[in-house]
């Protein structure tokens, strides 16, 4: 306490030395200098309070003492033995002198180690199975501050690689090819290669990959050189702007590729390449718009691969090359909009990344902030508060589902000990959204909001941040000029340490709403007659939130049937409709949706589905649940065998 206080002094003195500087300059009172010193200070208080450390909880990479900065990887990839084989070349700044290299790693096989072209002795620690475990390394002669290290480590992976994904052709949907993806985020890079795997260290890379000739490779980064030689293919890439761990990705396959604008190409397998260029034509908008709002796009290119259904995300980010779930084809462009928000990645998250996990809204929230004006910038206001309602009524869903006092319902929670990947919801994703249209509500501006943001990510590009670097800059920027907002209206504390719904509720409106439940109203009072019409040039949004609003309670296997009958739910191609149509088939008991669940939980591995609808079955039929999912679990990918399994109580 007595620190905390001493810290609240220095702040204060140090905000009124700054505030008042900036006051006399713009001729305002003593009164309005102290008033923003009490703001600021204010911020900085709270801060104190938080777990704002230093040290990423989720590594073992001593970060304090060295930075890597450079990657140089060679890989060979063996589908016979699922493994890559090759080497990493690390090189790091030395920020203070270090007998000791500790890097992360999971379930790799280290074959030898050189620090400085020297042989180096390695140990690797325990495993953990969250964690893995720390390879830690001793140079033969201590590392000095201010001085360049370069670590060189041949190794493997292990067939248990929780970041990658090995296919037989028989899972692909041309049935030709064997396929490989990558999936990093949160902490599975440290089973690709050993690393510093935390948001927190940037660095550029390089890569050599050797793959058999029939198959394309791809990866996160600008392609430099593509040849064959023999029975192999080898490619080099090269990524220039700094990136976290999490954000290296690489996959092979039958790949073809369409191109939409002179930076924009959509691939994926034959079959399913020309649809998944329909459906994502709008890319390139995005991009321009995102532009338009926050400054260029830095990463040349913004290609897309569309995966096999295995993928278990509706998509992720990774810088040049966007991998998405084929769960976004509909043949209408409806869910474009997870385009967009991986479009929104490329500012907030890639260029301006959080420092640890536990920060992730900085990363999420902002992306949600973001996506959600390039798409009403593309289609009107409406969407913009039409969407944060879906949204807030899914994060709604989702802390109850946690537990309202659930330490994972924070926006910034304590991750000391726990996996990352067992903390993810939709909490920092719409909870963060919420606190970013808090503080604009704060401004009172939009205009000079988006401008704040704008300044946001041009002076954080290529930096990993803490919330306490937003917060100051958000402050210091409204204080410049003349300009004063009372930031000390913001309970920051409720807000990034309190568990549960966000502390304050923007009572976003939307007449797309009204139609909505107008239209649940009268299927609860069942004295109307139903046809397509009903729904007739609705969006995906309006169905869904339609879906959701008619009570539980109040639907009965002939509900069911005559819904489906009037809106033909059971034989949507649009995934997000039949996701919750078969929600409410498996909670009512109606049997028509069988054999479209099995299908579908098949043919699907994005999580956003596969874990609701086993936890339904789970209620229902624990041990169907149980007996389906072993059926599909080769089908998945390790993330979601994983998190499905833990939902069902299998391990």
């Amino acid at each position: 306490l007595k620190l905390q206080f001493l810290y609240f002094i220095e702040m204060f003195r140090r905000a009124l030395i700054t505030t008042v500087k900036i006051n006399l300059f713009s001729k305002r009172n003593f009164k309005t200098s102290l008033t923003s010193a009490k703001g600021y200070c204010t911020v900085a208080m709270s801060e104190s309070s938080w777990r704002q450390t230093a040290k990423d909880p989720n590594t073992y990479a001593n970060t304090q003492d060295l930075v890597v900065k450079h990657m140089t990887i060679n890989w060979k990839a063996d589908f016979d033995l699922k493994e890559l084989q090759g080497s990493v070349e690390l090189k790091a700044d030395v920020l203070q002198k270090t007998d000791k290299i500790v890097l992360d790693t999971r379930d790799l096989r280290i074959h030898s180690v050189s620090v400085n072209g020297a042989s180096s002795e390695f140990e690797l620690g325990d495993s953990s199975a969250a964690f893995g475990a720390a390879l830690s390394i001793s140079p033969p002669s201590p590392l000095e501050p201010g001085a360049a290290s370069s670590i060189e480590i041949t190794y493997q992976t292990s067939p248990s690689c929780t970041a990658l994904c090995w296919l037989p052709k028989e899972q692909t949907d041309g049935c030709t090819q064997p396929y490989l993806f990558s999936q990093c985020q949160a902490i599975h890079a440290r089973s690709l290669f050993p690393c510093q795997d935390t948001p927190g260290v940037k660095s550029t890379y390089s890569a050599t990959v050797t793959a058999p000739k029939t198959l394309q490779v791809l990866m996160s980064a600008l392609v430099k050189e593509d040849k064959e030689e023999g029975e192999n293919r080898i490619v080099s890439f090269d990524q220039p702007v700094p990136i976290p761990s999490y954000l290296l990705a690489i996959v092979m396959g039958d790949l073809k590729k369409v191109d939409i604008s002179d930076r924009v190409a959509i691939w994926s397998e034959p079959s399913v390449v020309d649809r998944a260029a329909f459906d994502f034509s709008e890319t390139d908008q995005f991009v321009k718009t995102g532009e338009e709002l926050v400054g260029p796009y830095e990463w040349t290119r913004y290609d897309v691969v569309c995966l096999p259904g295995s993928f278990p995300y509706g998509g992720m980010e990774n810088p040049c090359l966007t991998f998405v779930t084929p769960s976004l084809l509909t043949g209408d462009k409806s869910l474009a909009d997870v385009i967009c928000h991986e479009v929104s990645h490329s500012w907030t998250g890639n260029l301006v990344s959080p420092k640890t996990w536990e920060d992730f809204y900085l990363n999420e929230g902002f992306t949600m902030f973001l996506q959600r004006k390039i798409m009403s910038r593309i289609h009107g206001k409406e969407y913009f508060d039409f969407d944060a309602i879906c949204g807030w009524d899914d994060l709604k869903k989702d802390v109850e589902l946690i537990g309202l006092e659930h330490p994972h319902t924070c926006l910034r929670p304590n991750l000391n000990n726990v996996d990352p990947d067992d903390a993810f919801s939709s909490v920092p994703y719409e909870k963060g959204f919420n606190l970013v249209c808090h503080l604009q509500d704060v401004v009172g501006d939009e205009e000079a909001f988006e401008k704040w943001l704008y300044d946001y990510i041009q002076t954080f590009k290529n930096q990993s941040i803490t919330s306490n670097d937003m917060i100051n800059h958000l402050v210091t920027y409204f204080s410049k000029d003349g300009r004063h907002v009372d930031f000390s209206v913001v309970n920051w504390k409720a807000w990034f340490d309190e568990p549960g719904m966000p502390p304050v509720d923007l009572n976003f409106k939307s007449d797309l709403v009204d139609q909505c439940v107008a239209l649940a109203d009268k299927w609860i009072s069942g004295t109307s007659s139903f046809t397509a019409d009903d729904i007739k040039g609705w969006t995906t949004m309006q169905i869904c939130y339609f879906l959701v609003t008619v009570p539980q309670e109040k639907l009965t296997p002939d509900i069911l049937t005559e819904m489906d009958r009037a809106y033909k739910f059971n034989s949507s191609t649009n995934s997000e409709i039949l996701f919750l149509w078969l929600q409410r088939c498996i909670k009512v008991g109606w049997t028509g949706h069988e054999e479209v669940l099995k299908s579908f939980l098949r043919r699907i591995g994005r999580m956003k589905f596969t874990r609701p609808l086993y936890r339904e079955l789970k209620f229902k039929d624990p041990e169907f649940a149980k007996a389906l999912f072993l059926e599909n679990k080769h089908r998945y990918h390790s993330i979601c065998q994983k998190m499905v399994g833990s939902d069902l109580g299998i391990k």
